[in-house]
């Protein structure tokens, strides 16, 4: 299985301090999950530009882990909550949660390996 994120650019990006590192993969561990959990909550309402803005947050979030399928199912929630189109949001939040688990699940991992 491919790993969700490119090993070599993100060390680079953040110049090799794992410490660093350690402390956003945190970060996103918790503002992630919420973030989706708040996408979530925003399809059950209805609420489609609710779930554009945050899933344009969540999308963000991630471009930090050079992880870019994962973005881009991030972009694919925001996208279509910004249409308005709330069915085909939660097909693409549908998609987006179980890789942003693995994501997360991943970068820990990579994190706790190198600690």
């Amino acid at each position: 299985m491919a790993k969700a994120f490119d090993e070599t650019e993100l060390l680079e990006r953040v110049d090799g301090d794992i410490g660093f590192l350690a402390e956003t993969v945190q970060m996103l561990e918790t503002d992630g999950r919420s973030l989706i959990k708040e996408v979530q909550t925003a399809l059950a309402a209805g609420d489609a530009a609710r779930v554009g803005r945050t899933a344009h947050t969540l999308k963000g979030m991630i471009s930090n882990f050079c992880a870019p399928d994962v973005q881009s199912l991030a972009l694919d929630v925001e996208r279509a909550g910004k249409a308005g189109d709330c069915a085909t949001a939660a097909v693409a939040a549908t998609r987006l949660a179980p890789d942003l688990e693995a994501l997360i699940g991943e970068l820990g991992t990579f994190v706790k390996a190198r600690s």
